[in-house]
């Protein structure tokens, strides 16, 4: 059995993208959050059904976007990026 050009086209497609895929799969996007009083409390209120976007304020009154390195992105979604230990 032969691949036509047509087949084998769509094969080095389908690899390419799981490829592209897996990569990007396991990459870590922040740190830990560490585990002190201040930053369970704010987990505790989102598993409690807690609106993220809300309690995400809350980290910015502690770590104003300006004292952010350079290179940290100017989202505000902190829950999103920084899991919890």
């Amino acid at each position: 059995m032969t691949l036509s050009k047509r087949d084998a086209f769509f094969a080095i497609l389908l690899v390419a993208v799981l490829a592209f895929l897996f990569a990007g799969a396991g990459k870590k996007l922040g740190t830990d959050v560490p585990e002190t009083k201040d930053h369970l409390d704010f987990y505790q209120q989102l598993e409690q059904g807690g609106n993220r976007i809300e309690l995400e304020q809350g980290c910015v009154s502690c770590h104003p976007v300006p004292s952010l390195p350079a290179t940290h992105p100017r989202k505000e979604e902190c829950m999103v990026c920084h899991p919890r230990k």
